[in-house]
């Protein structure tokens, strides 16, 4: 994966007034790669402070809270990629509650809030929002035609919310996170 990158680094930097472009990668979560996060082996965010994590839709382990905050006491900041997507919060988010209560913070998939992934993700989303449950918000975008779902949730978010939460969620939220000053 590295070599790659380095060699996508080599063409880039011919091209002028590109933003910089740093290598991170999603973990599929499971003890695999737990215990490759512990020994330094993941491909964290830029200043290896946060780690992008994925579920399996069908539910959180019941170890889960454990290792995550096994992840911060070693000072890495899980992020739980798009938790509106997960099936098992779609009736209760009291899980996710206790997930961010370990020292973890949710990653809002903007594009849910105008039903991207179907009706179930919008209304988890919606309410994950509600209860304040996210710390930032991006894109899950894989093609041009994707942006048009992100800008919508994004004016979703200003006019139920406010400019602020737009400044929150897509600023100071993911700031913090590559920081990883998030409950520090």
């Amino acid at each position: 994966m590295t070599e790659a990158f380095g060699r996508l680094q080599h063409h880039l930097s011919d091209l002028p007034g590109l933003p910089s472009v740093t290598l991170a990668s999603e973990h599929y979560f499971d003890d695999i790669t737990f215990e490759r996060l512990l020994a330094g082996q993941g491909v964290p965010y830029p200043g290896g402070r946060a780690v992008l994590l994925e579920f399996y839709e069908v539910d959180f382990q019941a170890t889960v809270a454990a290792r995550l905050f096994d992840l911060r006491r070693r000072r890495l900041v899980p992020v739980i990629a798009h938790p509106e997507r997960y099936r098992s919060l779609w009736k209760s988010h009291e899980r996710l509650e206790e997930l961010v209560a370990t020292g973890a913070v949710a990653l809002l998939d903007t594009a849910a809030l105008v039903g991207k992934y179907g009706r179930e993700p919008e209304r988890c989303a919606r309410r994950l929002l509600d209860a304040e449950l996210y710390h930032a918000a991006c894109s899950d975008a894989h093609r041009p035609s994707d942006v048009t779902d992100v800008v919508a949730g994004m004016r979703y978010i200003e006019k139920t919310y406010g400019a602020d939460e737009i400044d929150a969620l897509f600023r100071q939220g993911p700031r913090e996170i590559l920081a990883g000053t998030v409950n520090a």
